[in-house]
């Protein structure tokens, strides 16, 4: 895949669809005027990993993508790029391309876990420019804030969430990772007030961490403390 048909991209941030336990990660065009962005469904676990490393937050121990990223740097692997080639049935498809003594491999990979190396490896983040100009948001002439090309995806692109074909799992291929949520219920209860859920949003960033960080003891204080303030907030 020549250079001209690649797209570089930058990660702009992870955020909830529909459901907080269905994190996107929001890429943006580096080089542009106005960047078109691409969201992509991934996991919880990836999420984190990926929020930690934007806001250069260093875990207590390290989590599997920074033992990783040590350990290609002892073997002194390169990663010279991820690239986001394809999406079949909301599933995209990522490698990662590594160096050895100046021999070049594709690496199949999730996108989620490519970019997390990535971001560890400070290595540039392409997308194929095929994939961009068919699956990528375009911002508004008059809206150049990320933001709010950002709040009109949520507000106006639903049809996103479309559940996969199910013939998908009977061929054993693997959903979790891009299968998004369909929107709950919200009607039946009222939302907390907002000082109750800044305090919810914090402690369920710092459960995330100690999961990461296999601080399980932490982790299940955390997990009380949440449970009782969810009951709280229950009508």
């Amino acid at each position: 895949m020549g250079e001209a048909s690649l797209v570089e991209m930058t990660v702009v941030k992870v955020s909830p669809y529909l459901r907080e336990d269905r994190p996107l990660v929001w890429l943006s065009e580096k080089e542009s005027g106005q960047p078109r962005l691409l969201p992509i469904a991934i996991g919880e676990f990836e999420a984190a990993a990926i929020q930690m490393q934007l806001e250069n937050d260093e875990p207590i121990r390290p989590i599997s993508y920074d033992l990783l990223s040590s350990m290609l740097d002892c073997l002194t692997i390169g990663v010279r790029q991820v690239i986001i080639h394809n999406v079949r049935r909301s599933i995209y498809y990522a490698k990662v391309v590594i160096e050895k003594d100046h021999k070049i491999k594709d690496i199949d990979s999730r996108p989620s876990d490519a970019i997390a190396v990535a971001l560890r490896t400070s290595s540039p983040i392409y997308v194929a420019r095929e994939l961009l100009d068919k699956v990528g948001l375009e911002p508004l002439e008059t809206e150049l804030d990320i933001e709010h090309t950002l709040d009109r995806f949520y507000e106006l692109e639903p049809q996103i969430s479309e559940a996969l074909n199910p013939e998908a799992e009977a061929a054993n291929i693997s959903l979790p990772e891009s299968q998004l949520a369909q929107t709950p219920n919200l009607s039946e209860t009222e939302p907390p007030a907002e000082e109750e859920k800044s305090e919810l949003t914090l402690l369920q960033h710092q459960l995330q961490q100690a999961v990461l960080c296999e601080e399980y003891e932490e982790a299940a204080r955390l997990r009380d403390v949440i449970d009782s303030l969810e009951d709280k907030t229950s009508p």
